[in-house]
């Protein structure tokens, strides 16, 4: 497929060593995909340049937040990522995620056809009557504005983990409301999608927890890639390299 591209946010330092292996892996099945970082100083584009080539790099200014800065810009920017990309079909990786598989990039050909897609979150759910596993019931960063934005909704509607993007320019006004959610309404990134997927009537395409497979999902079959900065999977991810000597990750 042409024009495609992936794209990265470095907010702080936090997993830039993370982001270097996740480049190397992602290249390992796609060695000429074009790669956009955007990050915040000169000596984060020295760190990455020491081990990569060909990488763009995108300096941008934090928005400023009272609390939770680095995550609520991340939550921001990776949107903007999203909308400046000079690519039809873009992927967005957080730092932490870890490609294992070729699978992964029929991510660009799901989005080809849907617009956007994202994966399932662990936590399944948006909201529940429990409100003791939903993302908005018991994620971080939740305020009463999100609480009270989707009383409304039905519960026990799917959450997405946006940790793993795909990205085709047909969704640009559903990105966009996103965005303009996360600006108006500082919080969870979750929580201004959840807010924005009930205000436009619109669902991404869902994948399956396979294609960013997080703690609770250790040992899944046929994982795509993998949320190394839990422990418990860097740890599976180590012992699957090691078994096969950095050859396939899985078969």
């Amino acid at each position: 497929m042409n024009n495609i591209g992936a794209t990265y946010v470095l907010v702080g330092n936090r997993d830039i060593n993370h982001l270097c292996k996740s480049i190397q892996l992602l290249r390992s099945f796609s060695p000429e995909i074009p790669v956009i970082v955007y990050l915040e100083n000169q000596e984060q584009i020295d760190f990455i340049s020491k081990d990569l080539s060909n990488i763009t790099f995108k300096p941008f200014e934090r928005f400023k937040y009272p609390i939770r800065e680095e995550n609520r810009n991340s939550s921001a920017w990776r949107l903007e990522a999203l909308l400046q990309s000079p690519f039809e079909n873009t992927v967005y990786i957080d730092n932490d995620v870890y490609v294992i598989h070729e699978g992964f990039l029929e991510g660009f050909k799901i989005s080809e056809h849907y617009g956007i897609s994202m994966v399932q979150n662990p936590r399944m759910f948006i909201s529940t009557y429990e409100q003791d596993m939903g993302d908005i019931d018991i994620g971080a960063d939740v305020y009463l504005h999100d609480k009270a934005f989707i009383k409304d909704m039905p519960k026990y509607m799917t959450s997405l983990n946006m940790g793993v993007m795909f990205y085709n320019k047909k969704s640009e006004a559903f990105i966009k409301e996103v965005l303009a959610q996360q600006l108006e309404h500082p919080s969870r990134g979750q929580a201004s999608l959840a807010r924005a997927i009930w205000k436009t009537k619109t669902q991404p395409y869902t994948l399956p927890v396979n294609w960013l497979v997080c703690k609770k999902h250790e040992n899944i079959e046929r994982p795509l890639a993998l949320h190394v900065g839990h422990e418990n999977i860097h740890d599976w991810w180590k012992r699957i390299f090691d078994k096969e000597k950095g050859k396939d990750l899985i078969n």
